[in-house]
Parts: C-alpha cells; structure tokens; sequence
C-alpha cells in the first residue's frame, strides 16, 4: 500500500484527497517549500502545466536541485542562464512517476548521478544500489519516498493559508 494511503471500512484502499488536488504554480511552491520563482522556471522549461497536481510538488522540487548540480569535471558559470539537459528531464519524470507509482514507500529514494538517475524503492535495494553503481562515482540521494509521504499534510498547509492581501482568487 503507498505511504499516504487510507483504508476503507471495506479494507480496499481509498483515493485520498491530495492526490486529485488542483494547485496554482505558488501553491505548489510553497507545497514544495521553494520560492514561487522556482515554479516560473519549471513551466518555462516545460516541466509544469497549470493547474499544478501533487506530483508537480515534487517533480519541482527535484527540478529545483537537479537544475544547480555542478558535476566534477563539468564547467559551468554561475550567471550563465543553464538550458536543461535531458538527464535532468529523466530525472524530474522518475521523481513525478513515483507520486502514484503503488511501490513507492517513506525508504524509496532517488539516486541521480551525471547523465540521469535510479529509483530505488527499499532499504535493500538501496544498499545493493550503492555497492553496485555507485562505488567511487559521485551521486546525489534524494529522499523522495519521505517527500511523497510528506505530501498531504504539505498540501494541506499551503492550501489552508490565507490568501495575501489584494490578491483575489482565481476564476
């Protein structure tokens, strides 16, 4: 069963709430705990599409770090606006597939590494991961499993939070 599901009366498993959930680019955002600025970017990319669902928290926050990972060996300079790589764009969809994927749990996680990125969804894996791909190799572990889990009461936050004066709410 995922992480952030609940179980009927019946014992079957329920869609719960979050996962239909329509969200403004700043709402998701702020789901995600990043400026709204770190939104813009991601549709400008083509990585976001209004209205924002629960897997476009957390494909933006992954896009927010994979977009600023200076690899060893690669130049790149700090004020030089950086087109996205297509590794980057794997890895951003491996991150917003696991949302609903029913074999994520609070322990799957995602390695990205120089030119892409695995998922991993148990303690096991993730050791068997780190002794077979990524001895001596540089990799980035993002906890996407806990983000997942974190997602209903994040979304719950942002949604409930009054709105900020003298902006008016979408039609």
């Amino acid at each position: 069963m995922h992480p952030t599901e609940a179980r009927a009366e019946t014992g079957t498993p329920t869609e719960p709430a979050w996962r239909s959930v329509e969200l403004s680019f700043l709402a998701a955002a702020e789901t995600a705990d990043l400026s709204e600025n770190w939104a813009w970017k991601a549709r400008d990319a083509g990585l976001l599409h209004a209205p924002c669902g629960a897997e476009d928290v957390i494909a933006l926050r992954v896009y927010a770090l994979v977009v600023q990972f200076p690899w060893p060996g690669q130049r790149r300079g700090r004020n030089v606006s950086q087109k996205l790589e297509l590794w980057q764009t794997v890895v951003v969809e491996m991150a917003r597939e696991a949302v609903f994927d029913p074999r994520t749990t609070v322990d799957t996680v995602l390695w990205v590494e120089p030119g892409g990125g695995t998922l991993v969804t148990s303690p096991g894996d993730r050791a068997a991961h780190e002794l077979d791909r990524l001895t001596g190799r540089t990799a980035v572990r993002l906890p996407v499993g806990l983000w997942v889990a974190q997602l209903p009461d994040a979304i719950r936050a942002a949604t409930s939070k009054p709105r900020r004066p003298g902006r008016r709410p979408a039609a």
